[in-house]
């Protein structure tokens, strides 16, 4: 009877056993036509600029030069912060004072603020700047000496600390010799370019004889 436990399962219990899954294998999925396609561009052509956009541009960074100059003034206007222990010591009069110096290049300033030059020049080329100088002085005036300072102001920002100094120091100074006893005679008279070579020659005898006859002619015709 060994035979009855040693033998297999029914055909009935091997249908009613379920066989495990077979798993197939993972297919892959054929590349999409969005993979294949390059990255887009995202690095915009250049815009060409006109002639107005690109002097619009370099007055703004004119205009940025200036203000900052401006905050560097206030900044160097501004007075240090003192500790608590500075400010119940203070300095004595003797060191509150610079030392000044009596060269005689110290007389003229060696500053000059851009931005202060470019308003008077700017001003003084506007309708009212010249309205100003018709009421001071009777007529128009020009605007050359403004534009002048500005310019060199300007010039002078990539120059070192001394060498600025000495450039401003000299244009001031220039300034002064030509304004020194009063107006200039440029304001009446053009500058001469070409010297007078012709001005003191000719014969002065025949001349001042000239000049006795006529007025001899002159009394003889008054009695």
């Amino acid at each position: 009877m060994g035979w009855l436990w040693s033998s297999s399962s029914s055909p009935k219990d091997q249908q009613q056993t379920p066989s495990p899954p077979q798993q197939s294998p993972p297919q892959q999925s054929p590349p999409s036509d969005n993979a294949l396609q390059p990255p887009p561009n995202t690095s915009t052509p250049m815009k060409t600029l006109t002639r107005e956009e690109q002097a619009d541009e370099e007055f703004k960074k004119l205009w940025a030069s200036l203000e900052s100059d401006v905050g560097k003034s206030k900044s160097l206007q501004q007075p240090p912060s003192l500790p608590q222990s500075a400010e119940s010591n203070p300095p004595s009069s003797e060191s509150q004072q610079p030392l000044s110096s009596i060269a005689p290049e110290s007389l003229y300033p060696d500053t000059m603020s851009c931005r202060s030059a470019f308003d008077y020049a700017f001003f003084c080329q506007s309708f009212g700047g010249q309205f100003v100088n018709v009421y001071r002085y009777g007529e128009l005036r020009s605007c050359n000496e403004h534009w002048d300072n500005f310019w060199l102001c300007m010039k002078t920002r990539s120059y070192s600390d001394e060498e600025r100094k000495k450039a401003i120091r000299d244009h001031n100074r220039r300034k002064a010799i030509k304004y020194k006893t009063g107006p200039s005679s440029e304001d009446v008279w053009d500058l001469r370019t070409e010297p007078a070579r012709t001005a003191f020659q000719g014969d002065f005898s025949t001349l001042e004889k000239e000049m006795q006859l006529e007025e001899e002619a002159q009394k003889a015709a008054t009695t």
